[in-house]
């Protein structure tokens, strides 16, 4: 057991927001939570508490924020199993209760051909010639070749004890994206208001566990969007990818009211390391990785940057109605607006733990493969760069 000193997490209401990344990204996750695990956090589940009886522990990670890959693993968590159990169980590393995740269920083959109202809107092949489009046109009338369906079925097929937000001690949300709107949907047990620095932004309750997991993890263009019925009025929606519209979604653990936000993502580019060379030399899928990396990591670098700047205004704000001799309860009201404003609160802390740049390794890894070793080296990464970030000056 690690003897690190965390007594700035006792006590306070800490989130867990997880990523998507597939296969790759599950792995590291497990690595993140196998590090909290040891170093003495408490991962609120099912299987270890009940909604009657829930003890609360000093140090406790009782909120779960997940997209894509991400929904998944915060699912496992909240039902209770451990993160020994879903590396032994869901990667088949040895016995477990835990059912074995495999490529039967990650690629279901989509048998949806879906027809076009207005026909004539959309045709990408119309100036090609007449033999690829014969040969490419069935293919491309696929909204995906995948279904998540089989891994709605893998989780209802014992893995879910309850299948309702309402059910799980823990606080458990999950993201998706409306693919006829742009609309970021939150489902889970809270009503809340729409988030307000994202006025398309909503809370949804009412919808199956399974079926917001699998909608969260439909990733286009490999797989189908899912279809959900709106609890409301009652029209089919459909989901793609809980993380197109906006990486980490760390504000939907804010609006729960968490003091402390854990931030575990995959999505670091590659930079130039002497023994591998150029990515140009490893052809167009390495190229593909990093041009998405790029575009994700700069979304989160955005995102931490406008929050340094908010923080900053309201010290130089605060600093200057100290020296103009501002009352405390002006001050405090001034500073109270400019919160409102910005959509900041700078109580809560923010810490994230991704890949070195020079894992080429991670970067390299298969992200839908199940192979235990690749898994293995993502699982280590995870957990070693966990021990890293928490063991910085401000945690000890």
């Amino acid at each position: 057991m690690s003897t690190y000193d965390l007594s700035e997490f006792k006590n306070k209401k800490i989130a867990l927001v997880l990523s998507g990344g597939v296969v790759k990204a599950a792995a590291w996750h497990i690595g993140v939570t196998l590090a909290l695990e040891e170093l003495g956090f408490t991962l609120v589940g099912n299987r270890n508490s009940s909604i009657d009886n829930h003890v609360k522990s000093s140090l406790e990670i009782g909120t779960y924020v997940g997209s894509s890959a991400g929904a998944m693993i915060s699912v496992f968590l909240a039902c209770g199993y451990t993160p020994q159990e879903i590396i032994n169980g869901a990667f088949g590393l040895s016995k477990s209760e835990m059912k074995k995740l495999t490529y039967m269920h990650m690629f279901h083959l989509n048998k949806i051909n879906m027809k076009p109202k207005f026909k004539g809107a959309y045709s990408p092949l119309e100036e090609f010639p007449g033999f690829i489009r014969k040969f490419a046109e069935p293919l491309l009338r696929f909204p995906g070749l995948f279904s998540t369906e089989g891994v709605r079925k893998y989780l209802l097929d014992g893995l879910l004890d309850v299948d309702n937000f309402e059910d799980f001690v823990a606080d458990v949300f999950i993201v998706g994206t409306q693919l006829d709107h742009s609309q970021k949907t939150i489902w889970g047990k809270y009503n809340y208001p729409n988030p307000g620095h994202d006025s398309t932004a909503v809370y949804q309750t009412g919808v199956k566990v399974s079926n917001a997991t699998a909608a969260s993890m439909s990733v286009p263009p490999f797989y189908a969007p899912f279809p959900i019925k709106n609890p409301t009025s009652k029209e089919i929606n459909y989901y793609i990818d809980g993380e197109i519209r906006e990486t980490l979604s760390t504000h939907v653990a804010e609006d729960n009211g968490c003091d402390i936000i854990i931030s575990s993502w995959t999505h670091t580019p590659y930079h130039y390391h002497d023994e591998v060379g150029s990515l140009v030399n490893y052809g167009l899928p390495s190229i593909a990785i990093q041009s998405i990396y790029l575009l994700i990591q700069k979304k989160i670098v955005a995102s931490r940057a406008l929050r340094a700047t908010g923080l900053d205004i309201l010290d130089t704000v605060s600093e200057y109605m100290k020296q103009e001799n501002f009352t405390s309860a002006h001050r405090r009201d001034i500073l109270a607006i400019l919160e409102r404003k910005l959509h900041l609160n700078p109580k809560v802390k923010l810490i994230d733990i991704y890949p070195s740049h020079h894992d080429y390794k991670l970067f390299f890894a298969n992200s839908f493969s199940l192979n235990p070793k690749v898994a293995s080296h993502a699982v280590k990464a995870g957990y070693k760069r966990a021990m890293e970030v928490l063991s910085q000056p401000e945690f000890l």
